[in-house]
Parts: C-alpha cells; structure tokens; sequence
C-alpha cells in the first residue's frame, strides 16, 4: 500500500516537472520569436534569420512567414519567396491551412515577379478544399490576366461568383474581368 502510494505521489512530481519544463520551454519560443519580430522591425534581418535555427518546428514557420513578409515588403521578391517555401515545408506535416497559405503566399510572389506560368503551377498544386480557396482562385484569375488568358479568366471568375461569399474578392474578380472584357472572348460576370 505504501508503495503505491509512494507510486503515486512520485508520478506526480515527474509530471508536474515536465509540465513545468514545457512551459518554460514555450516561453523561450515565444521570447525568441518576439525578439525576431523587433530585430526586423529595427532592420536586422540577418540576425533575425539566426533565429531560426533555435527556434524549432512548427514555431519556426512563424518566423518564415514573417520573413517572407518582410522581404516581399522591401521587394526583395528571391529572399520572400525562398521563406515561404521554408515556411510551407515546415507546416506541410503540422498545420495545412498555414502549409497552404504559405504556398499561396509563395505563389504571390512568383506572380509578382511577372513568373506566371510558375506561379500558376503552384495554385494548381492546391486541392480545392482548403481554407484559402477563394484567395488562390483570384490569384489564379490575376495570372490568366496577365498571361492574356481571357477565356480561363472568365472560368476563374465565374468559379468565384459561384463559390466565394467575400464580397472583396468578388468585386476585384468583377474589376478583373471589367478591365480585360474587351481584350478576348470575355464574357460579363455579376456578382451579386
């Protein structure tokens, strides 16, 4: 009896002990994260990308997207794409909706960069059940726009109509098959 007791109370201060080094260990993650965010705020970007390897996954893709933002900001298009592709490897087996914005965000770039038929090869690496779905489809439209694409425009823009209930993308959808209806085969979508 005694030494179930003991058992007992042992088992105890094992698990409080580990909770308690979790959370000591959550908190460093959300310090060095933190301390990355104020290193590019100051511009430091080399010393915030040292970050990364002290920070583990899937914390880490926290500190990619934010990178890839930073970059895309500062046009430094090669630098924001290249972190979200590390962004989205590090979400890939931990959080898909971040894995597939990560890659919609990779996609955006590419399409920045006047790379169109890449970026249109990643979208389409998308399955169509994904949080983001309207968003990659818009993107999806701005490309066949400006690859001059005004038949698979009209497709994109009508896909959106039917599936999308933002009214935001629905409207720039609108402006994008407003502004190229003359240009090809277009045909006018409303969206109500």
């Amino acid at each position: 009896m005694l030494s179930i007791l003991f058992g007992g109370i042992l088992a105890g201060l094992l698990l409080g002990g580990y909770k308690a080094y979790e959370q000591h260990r959550k908190e460093e993650i959300a310090e060095k994260l933190y301390l990355a965010e104020e290193l590019l705020y100051k511009n430091q970007t080399a010393e915030a990308e040292k970050l990364a390897s002290e920070i583990p996954p899937p914390a880490v893709g926290y500190l990619y997207l934010r990178l890839g933002d930073y970059y895309a900001s500062h046009r430094k298009l090669d630098e924001a794409f290249a972190e979200f592709k590390n962004a989205a490897e590090v979400f890939n087996s931990t959080d898909k909706p971040l894995h597939y914005f990560s890659l919609e965000r990779a996609a955006y770039i590419l399409y920045r960069k006047g790379d169109y038929e890449k970026s249109l090869q990643l979208l389409d690496s998308l399955p169509d059940d994904i949080p983001n779905f309207c968003e990659v489809q818009l993107l999806k439209a701005e490309n066949y726009a400006a690859l001059g694409d005004y038949t698979r425009l009209t497709e994109i823009a009508n896909r959106i109509v039917q599936s999308c209930p933002d009214k935001t993308i629905r409207m720039t959808v609108d402006y994008l098959v407003y502004k190229y209806r003359g240009k090809g085969e277009i045909k006018p979508v409303r969206s109500e």
